[in-house]
């Protein structure tokens, strides 16, 4: 009886631990993925006449006619 206490005892605690993990790991995923639409939405528009400007292509900037 006191071994299938125990054992009780145990699968119930990893249970709780299991839940704790999932809800940790929950925030963790949408933490990140706050950070990519913070990152997917952030943008600069860049208005130059120059030929120099258009051949420019870093990260998200937008430069029109630039192909």
């Amino acid at each position: 009886m006191t071994e299938n206490m125990t054992i009780a005892l145990v699968g119930l605690g990893v249970g709780i631990l299991q839940g704790l993990i999932l809800l940790v790991l929950a925030g963790i995923k949408s933490d990140i993925k706050d950070l990519w639409k913070r990152i997917y939405d952030h943008y600069h528009e860049v208005t130059c006449d120059n030929s120099e400007c258009t051949a420019l292509k870093t990260g998200n900037v937008i430069v029109p006619g630039a192909r």
